[in-house]
């Protein structure tokens, strides 16, 4: 019995000794095809991990007869073009409203004080968590893995928490103080 064979026998059984071979034999060459695609082996390693982790939970195993190593390969392919395609969405996103906030006219103290005051009053009103590691990020500079290690949780926890604060300050700011928290990023 070929691998792959064996890996989604265990899997479709309900072993989780499936889930473990299946770790050791494709989680090192699958992050390093992941690296061909983004730049950072934090990056490919969260990507592999997040296409085992959605194989297992979503059952997906269930529907792969042989072809395993292509199946798991193309996920992560089509993964690591989702990240790039996020990641090139916030670029274009900010720069479009730093475009818009440096055609427009400076404001005045007192309007430049209002929209810091309404940013402040919208980050004190995230959740706790989200909050803090808003606050490590984008004001304090910390790198996703440092946050990530001083909370104890994992890099894709700190992004998608990061990228729901964004979402949240995006709907309840309006363009121009949201355009400030842009220039932290």
């Amino acid at each position: 019995m070929e691998q792959a064979d064996r890996i989604l026998e265990l899997l479709r059984q309900g072993d989780k000794r499936g889930l473990e071979l299946l770790f050791r034999s494709f989680y090192r060459p699958l992050v390093m095809y992941a690296l061909k695609f983004v730049a950072h082996q934090e990056e490919a390693e969260d990507i592999v991990q997040e296409v085992f982790i959605r194989f297992w939970e979503k059952n997906s195993f269930q529907m792969v007869e042989h072809y395993l190593r292509s199946y798991l390969y193309q996920s992560v392919r089509n993964c690591c073009m989702d990240e790039l395609g996020k990641m090139a969405e916030v670029k274009l996103e900010s720069m479009d409203s730093l475009l818009d906030f440096a055609d427009s006219e400076m404001p005045d103290e007192t309007d430049w004080n209002t929209r810091i005051d309404d940013i402040y009053r919208e980050i004190g009103k995230l959740p706790d968590r989200t909050r803090e590691i808003f606050v490590a990020v984008v004001m304090g500079g910390k790198r996703y893995k440092e946050v990530a290690g001083d909370l104890n949780i994992s890099v894709n926890t700190v992004k998608t928490t990061l990228s729901r604060a964004l979402v949240t300050l995006r709907s309840n700011l309006n363009d121009r103080a949201y355009s400030l928290i842009l220039l932290f990023l």
